[in-house]
């Protein structure tokens, strides 16, 4: 009789511990965003001021970067992360961190295959292999021109990738000069 009465209360115990962890995940989910958003706005604040915004130190970027990647591992499936996911992809290459801002980009394409803004992360992702990854890896460039041609772009926008890609063995100045020297 007795364990048949401990066992209940460790049961209704354990319902109460439950029932508490509920809303400290709700808490915990406005908590990371409202971190996230008044990182944002200070950092948007310091970047209106060219002076400011100069010696403004990377460890305030590294900083947003750890809150949006907090909110991304607490919840990696809600379409949050993924907003999370592509500020990471910018924040790193904004820091010339290309090696981690293409591998967050890379998550993120294959996380959320339908972001709502893929066209410019894949556009994003081509550019930084073809400008800024040395050495220029020309078959990670024609992957992802070739995947944005999949998606809904522009005709001219269209018509300058699949150009691009005829001349896709040419760095990106040896073609821009091509191109130029065409007109």
């Amino acid at each position: 009789m007795r364990s048949i009465y401990t066992l209940i209360v460790l049961l209704s115990f354990a319902l109460i511990v439950e029932s508490c962890g509920g809303p400290a995940k709700t808490d915990k989910k406005a908590e990371l965003k409202t971190s996230i958003k008044e990182m944002e706005d200070s950092i948007m604040a310091i970047q209106k001021d060219p002076i400011q915004a100069a010696k403004m130190p990377s460890l305030t970027n590294i900083e947003l970067i750890n809150r949006l990647l907090a909110y991304y591992r607490a919840y990696p499936e809600d379409s949050f992360s993924a907003d999370c996911l592509f500020k990471v992809h910018i924040k790193y290459s904004d820091l010339q961190a290309y090696e981690q801002s293409v591998a967050y980009g890379d998550t993120l394409i294959q996380l959320f295959p339908n972001y709502a803004n893929k066209d410019f992360l894949l556009e994003s992702l081509a550019s930084t292999y073809d400008v800024l990854i040395e050495p220029r890896d020309p078959e990670k460039v024609k992957f992802y021109y070739e995947l944005l041609l999949k998606e809904k772009i522009k005709p001219t926008k269209r018509k300058d990738i699949e150009n691009r890609l005829k001349y896709i063995d040419m760095d990106f100045f040896e073609y821009s000069q091509t191109q130029f020297s065409a007109k």
